[in-house]
């Protein structure tokens, strides 16, 4: 009997994006054989490792995570990206690490954001300001709000 998803589940569409592991233990890929040491990257295709040669990523640079426009930009001209992932023991579950993009997409990115960083910057000082403005106006409410 066939289960019918009830409107109160979510529905999880496919991810599109690849997804390549930093792995955690020595590995070796299935198709050529070379050793994979822990730290390096693969991907895994139908349960089998393969290293990124083998995968046919090998061409792609890895963009590390902590720029958001850099990375959002590169991803957008890249026509194949994968997202880099390593399994954290502490926490349970996998986590960015960053993305495989192509090294054409990863130099106009940051040409794009060499040219818009005056502005960019200055708009992240503007939002720190409200932010900083928000609290204080939160702060009071709750004062008050103690004292009535």
């Amino acid at each position: 009997m066939e289960r019918q998803q009830s409107e109160a589940e979510p529905q999880h569409p496919a991810s599109k994006d690849l997804v390549v592991f930093s792995i955690l233990r020595d590995s070796q890929c299935a198709e050529c054989g070379e050793a994979l040491w822990k730290g390096e990257l693969l991907f895994m295709e139908k349960e089998r490792p393969l290293c990124l040669a083998c995968a046919d990523l090998d061409h792609l640079v890895y963009l590390p995570r902590g720029d958001a426009a850099l990375t959002r930009r590169a991803k957008k001209h890249s026509t194949l990206s994968a997202a880099v992932v390593r399994f954290s023991r502490a926490r349970g579950h996998y986590e960015r690490q960053g993305i495989l993009v192509e090294e054409s997409a990863l130099q106009k990115a940051e040409h794009e954001c060499n040219h818009d960083a005056g502005p960019r910057a200055a708009r992240r000082e503007r939002q720190e300001v409200r932010r900083v403005e928000q609290d204080r106006d939160l702060g009071t409410r709750m004062a008050d709000a103690i004292r009535e």
